[in-house]
């Protein structure tokens, strides 16, 4: 639940971020070209002037009428783009100056400092050489929207990458959610392919148990019907965890205590053949009392029993320790450690430990742990993580607490 509600989260971010950047090219490409229709009007303008007193068919004041008309234009246009202006001497001296920038340095009498002038004009002249007229130098430098400019191509690249970068993850996650979703489905798909043949082996139980049964002194050997009863229930849990897998359980309080002493129970009885070593010790230390969470126990036993058997598994030869620890609240949620003495998680696996065919055996198949990542955290909400640990393997499993109802609420 909570990877699918992170993936909505992403697609719609994915969805404003889109938006945001095609909205953003669309004004920063109507800003521009208003700004050069504008800039066409003056220049045209003044190409219009130019062609007209060339033609020698006006007068000197008519002439000097249009030309103070057409810097009247242009005093407005550098007014509104508000280009910054220095005017020195030819010492170096500032005169005069026009458009600086708000935070620009001041005197007490709120005038432009006179030396962070003379370097301001530096600092134009590195743009572009400043003008040269009799006595005066003008140095002239860029509009205050083009520094803004230079800094929408780069934003716009960022949020590209974004895009581009939850695209790639939306992809991948959704691969990974359609190959679970596959999985699940095989899944129910075997409980269901399953439920006759055991429907059928139950009815025959129920004849043989019928007739009389011989003694075990007489046959030499422990009762086969009660054993072939055992394999069926056996047959019929495993039935059940395949058809739960497939969607999301009720979930009602569940002693985790319980659950891991029977499994205790189970892996003890079944060691020797387990092991290569009968020096594998599993131990409980989850408190009497400890909170109930809010599971299903058949996969809570289902994802436990995978990561106790994984524990087995990498104590077979040398043997070891396996223990099962409570370690009390986090928020809404109870904590649970299992962790082993065994070799551990290879440093090259320990980022993808949890991901489908990923194993460290030679003969394993690589969905235990998937399996019980998807149980505790796709089913129940929780989480669980590979911790660090000096030896061995360490997993922290979170889970919600059963929060009683209190009388009268």
């Amino acid at each position: 639940m909570i990877r699918l509600w992170n993936r909505r989260v992403g697609a719609l971010l994915v969805a404003i971020l889109s938006s945001g950047v095609l909205l953003s090219f669309v004004v920063f490409s109507r800003q521009q070209a208003e700004e050069r229709r504008l800039d066409a009007a003056v220049f045209g303008q003044l190409r219009a002037i130019s062609i007209a007193t060339a033609a020698g068919n006006l007068s000197v004041e008519e002439v000097n009428d249009l030309w103070n008309a057409a810097s009247g234009e242009v005093l407005i246009q550098v007014t509104r783009l508000e280009i910054p202006v220095v005017i020195t001497d030819t010492l170096g001296n500032p005169t005069s100056s026009a458009h600086l920038p708000e935070d620009f340095p001041r005197g007490p009498t709120g005038e432009a400092d006179e030396q962070a002038l003379r370097a301001f004009a530096a600092e134009l002249d590195e743009i572009r050489p400043h003008l040269e007229v009799p006595g005066l130098r003008i140095h002239v430098g860029d509009p205050e929207f083009l520094r803004r400019l230079r800094l929408i191509p780069w934003l716009q690249a960022a949020a590209l990458l974004v895009v581009v970068g939850s695209g790639v993850w939306l992809l991948v996650t959704s691969f990974r959610s359609e190959r679970e979703r596959i999985w699940s489905a095989m899944a129910r798909e075997s409980a269901h392919q399953m439920g006759t043949p055991l429907s059928s082996l139950v009815g025959w139980l129920e004849v043989l148990e019928a007739r009389p049964r011989p003694m075990a002194a007489e046959v030499g050997q422990p009762d086969l019907i009660d054993e072939m009863a055992a394999d069926v229930s056996r047959l019929q849990k495993v039935s059940r965890r395949f058809e739960l897998i497939g969607h999301k359980p009720k979930l009602q309080p569940v002693s985790v205590r319980a659950t891991v002493v029977q499994l205790r129970q189970y892996f003890e009885a079944r060691l020797p053949t387990l092991a290569r070593t009968r020096k594998i010790d599993i131990e409980v230390s989850i408190e009497a009392d400890a909170p109930r969470v809010l599971g299903n126990a058949t996969l809570l036993e289902w994802a436990f029993e995978n990561l106790i058997k994984n524990a087995v598994d990498a104590l077979a030869s040398d043997g070891g320790r396996i223990v099962i620890s409570h370690l009390g609240p986090n928020g809404r949620r109870s904590v649970y450690r299992v962790r082993d003495t065994g070799p551990g998680i290879p440093p090259a696996l320990r980022n993808k430990i949890f991901d489908i065919g990923i194993t460290t055996k030679e003969s394993g198949w690589g969905v235990g742990l998937s399996l019980a990542r998807r149980i505790i955290e796709d089913m129940h909400d929780g989480s669980i993580k590979l911790e660090d640990a000096p030896r061995g393997a360490s997993f922290r499993i979170e889970l919600p607490r059963h929060r009683p109802r209190k009388p009268g609420s």
